[in-house]
């Protein structure tokens, strides 16, 4: 398999090509929304997934799809190049429009993402090297993991790569300090990391772009506040954020996304990494209106998701390494949980399904842990656990539907 895909760069993946499409801070236009979603349906198999780290993945590509799948992305306006695989920058997806938030860090990312496009090392950055951009607003965007971090201070902004923090006064220090670390990692060579690089090169990396370091590093978000519904924005109206289930988009998803985009709001709309899209600029009412017809075309309802947050992996048939329809089964939870509100939990509560220890659904431990094996079929059940430390064993599963999967959440509540 391909490591990190992208759209000219596809992994091998048993249910076909897979293609990773990065936006700048998970940012689409509405005719952008469409074009993903024509494109999986005409090339691929029709499944679009919002993955994690707000990325948009099209699956079921023929080997050869790249370069047609590009084409038709470029006409609506997205780039690739040589740092298309290298552009890992995660904004908060209501930077600009949160009234709780210390700066609107959008054009510190713009400006970012145009340096890594055109630097002559890019291509030996590895494609895993990633950026979060975190504008001291509630959500808390950078507790997601990444090897390097900007925090909004109250007098200026924090870079923290590794164990080192430094304080810079203004933008266009802290996107040199960015540079100057991901350089000395392209340098270095292979496939590393921040934090594989030592203390002192990356002090001199700081400081030499006019960076204090820190004797204490200031402390940061412990893990991300999503949040679903509508949101008050700073200039007035809301934000509608949608759940999406399991992260599993299709095209009737996205156009409807789109229009909306483009008829009541700015014309945008932002993805996030807790599996949810954010249209900004709607008047409330007619946010609170659309709440009954997203669910028509295929997201679920608010108030199942403020209650049941389920992530999962590719899983089977997808994954070559899964033997359970990890996003197949994830779907069908929530689809009884929609019908039956009495099976939800008393208080939110978090399920993951993972088809196999490698985790890529995600690393942030869940109420209730359904891990599978490549070596054999059926569930193991963990509770209070992540895929890559699932702890005790609380029984297993061999083929568990969705009334089972509910009937044991509750338990560990």
């Amino acid at each position: 398999m391909a490591d990190c895909p992208g759209v000219l760069h596809l992994a091998a993946m048993a249910d076909g090509g897979l293609a990773r499409i990065r936006t700048l801070g998970g940012a689409l236009t509405g005719a952008q929304a469409r074009a993903v979603g024509e494109a999986a349906e005409r090339l691929g198999s029709g499944v679009v997934d919002l993955t994690n780290r707000a990325n948009l993945q099209i699956r079921g590509l023929a080997p050869d799809a790249g370069p047609e799948l590009a084409s038709r992305l470029e006409a609506a306006g997205f780039r690739f190049g040589r740092a298309e695989r290298r552009r890992n920058i995660l904004l908060d997806p209501f930077s600009g429009i949160d009234p709780g938030e210390r700066r609107d860090l959008r054009s510190l990312g713009a400006a970012l993402d145009q340096a890594l496009s055109s630097a002559p090392w890019i291509e030996s950055l590895s494609p895993k090297f990633s950026f979060v951009l975190d504008g001291g607003g509630p959500i808390g965007i950078g507790a997601t993991p990444s090897d390097v971090a900007v925090v909004a201070a109250r007098d200026g902004l924090v870079v923290t790569a590794g164990q080192v923090s430094a304080a810079f006064g203004s933008e266009d220090g802290a996107v040199d300090a960015l540079l100057s670390i991901a350089a000395a990692a392209a340098a270095e060579g292979g496939d590393m990391r921040a934090g594989g690089l030592s203390e002192p090169m990356i002090r001199k990396a700081l400081t030499s772009s006019g960076g204090a370091v820190l004797a204490t590093p200031p402390p940061r978000a412990n893990a991300v506040e999503p949040r679903l519904g509508l949101v008050a924005m700073r200039a007035g109206g809301v934000a509608l954020s949608l759940p999406v289930p399991v992260g599993r988009l299709d095209q009737a998803m996205l156009d409807f996304l789109a229009n909306i985009a483009e008829r009541d709001g700015e014309g945008r709309l932002v993805l996030t990494p807790w599996s949810a899209v954010v249209i900004p600029g709607l008047a409330e009412s007619r946010a609170a209106a659309l709440l009954a017809p997203s669910v028509a075309v295929g997201f679920p309802p608010l108030a199942v998701a403020e209650r049941l947050a389920v992530v999962a992996c590719a899983g089977a048939p997808a994954c070559e390494r899964a033997h359970e329809p990890a996003k197949a089964l994830g779907r069908e939870i929530l689809a009884l949980a929609a019908s039956d509100p009495a099976r939800l939990p008393e208080r939110r509560a978090s399920l993951h399904l993972s088809g196999c220890p490698k985790g890529c659904g995600g690393a942030v431990p869940a109420d209730l842990l359904l891990l599978g094996s490549s070596e054999r079929a059926g569930w193991s059940a963990h509770r209070d656990a992540a895929p890559r430390r699932p702890g005790q064993e609380l029984g297993r599963l061999e083929a568990p539907g969705a009334a089972e999967a509910l009937a044991l959440l509750a338990t560990t509540r």
